[in-house]
């Protein structure tokens, strides 16, 4: 084994258990006492472990990076290096990529990222590029749900790495048994929704949504609280657009969706997105309509909802936690010395933060 390798197991070993003896390290690698000593010497020298007798023991990531800034101005060899691959870097996903950075830290993990723009194509070619790139694991959101059909599915199950898919269903078919994934149970966070418009004493709540991996979920949750209180569901959804850049695809249909609520006599609504919500409530204004007095609004995703000209009540998908729940699980499945357990499939639950849209 070259010293770079060795020097790479010691610091994997001390990222597991804290502490590392000699006498043990080289007889499991084949190599003599001297030899690890003096890979100990070095990684001291770098600020990376603190050596004691008979072996060494592990600093904070941030000691480590700290120590080595100071007196070299080289940064500490990560552990492991996990890749991440997420539709967007604008919109929802940068809490959820500041989450996987701050595990990574914690674990001394290098990230890299890639992003798809939504593209089934890109991140089949970016999980290819990250996986034949050498990386120790795999975050991935797809475009959709994880399908017999998805085109980024078998690579997945074939994959001799840690992967765990993020937002995104996992639903069965050859090989999904074995791929673990962490998302939002946004048909948890419809229900929040409508369970608080129902506290305020609203019965008919409209759902407008656009086409989304999201919006089947919020569908789920819409139509279970309508079924649970007897309401007929006809008219109380609404499919939003995904509007073109540079034109008013996005203001027209709001306008109809206005236009519709005041036909039926709606006067709540759950909406997904933030930007959509915003645009209900300017729009309403417009025609003479004020919120909360007329209409109670409710945002789905809560990016920037809170600053809308009046700040709008939103369910809070757990963002951060996602991401760093997801890196959290695959440095664990990396690094585990025990055989496979079984698949986790894991489930975090928004949250409502209450604003100026909603009242009685």
């Amino acid at each position: 084994m070259v010293a770079e390798g060795r020097q790479d197991a010691i610091l994997r070993e001390l990222e597991l258990h804290g502490s590392m003896q000699v006498t043990a390290f080289a007889t499991r690698h084949g190599v003599s006492p001297m030899t690890v000593r003096r890979d100990l010497a070095r990684l001291e020298d770098l600020g990376l472990l603190e050596r004691v007798h008979g072996g060494a023991i592990s600093r904070s990531v941030a000691t480590q990076r700290s120590r080595a800034d100071r007196r070299d101005g080289r940064v500490a060899r990560p552990v492991a290096t996990i890749g991440m691959v997420v539709p967007s870097a604008d919109y929802y996903y940068p809490a959820v990529i500041q989450g996987a950075q701050a595990a990574a830290r914690d674990y001394a993990v290098r990230l890299v990222l890639g992003t798809t723009n939504y593209s089934v194509t890109q991140e089949v070619r970016q999980a290819e590029r990250l996986l034949r790139g050498g990386v120790d694991g795999l975050l991935i959101t797809p475009a959709s749900q994880v399908d017999q059909d998805s085109p980024v599915r078998e690579l997945l199950a074939t994959a001799t790495k840690p992967v765990v898919v993020v937002e995104r269903e996992v639903l069965p078919g050859p090989g999904s048994a074995t791929i673990e994934s962490v998302r939002t149970d946004h048909a948890y966070g419809a229900e929040l929704a409508m369970q608080h418009l129902y506290e305020l004493g609203h019965r008919r709540v409209l759902l407008a949504a656009r086409t989304s991996a999201t919006a089947p979920w919020l569908r789920l949750g819409h139509r279970r609280v309508l079924e649970r209180n007897g309401e007929d569901p006809e008219g109380l959804f609404w499919t939003l657009p995904n509007p073109r850049i540079g034109t008013d695809d996005l203001v027209t249909s709001v306008e109809q969706l206005v236009e519709h609520c005041v036909q039926q006599g709606v006067r709540a609504v759950v909406i997904h997105n933030d930007t959509d919500a915003m645009a209900f409530v300017d729009l309403a204004a417009e025609r003479g309509f004020h919120t909360p007095r007329d209409f109670s609004i409710v945002a789905y995703d809560d990016e920037f909802a809170a600053l809308a000209q009046v700040p709008i009540t939103a369910v809070a998908p757990p963002k951060f936690d996602l991401g760093h729940s997801a890196m959290r699980m695959c440095f664990e499945r990396l690094t585990s010395r025990t055989p496979a357990s079984a698949v986790i499939r894991a489930t975090l639950i928004p949250t409502l933060v209450q604003r100026e849209s909603t009242a009685s």
